[in-house]
């Protein structure tokens, strides 16, 4: 489950164009939850 979260944030950080000195990019509560919830109920990572 935080392998699927942590994909996520790194795409996330891809996406701001990797300014991780100077913006903080995080993922909402709501979708660490689907994320995690969905790796449980299927028992894989979901495609990104």
């Amino acid at each position: 489950m935080m392998a699927a979260i942590y994909a996520r944030l790194l795409d996330e950080i891809e996406r701001d164009g990797f300014r991780v000195l100077t913006h903080r990019t995080s993922l909402t509560p709501v979708r660490k939850f689907w994320l995690a919830w969905k790796t449980w109920v299927t028992g894989r990572m979901p495609r990104i």
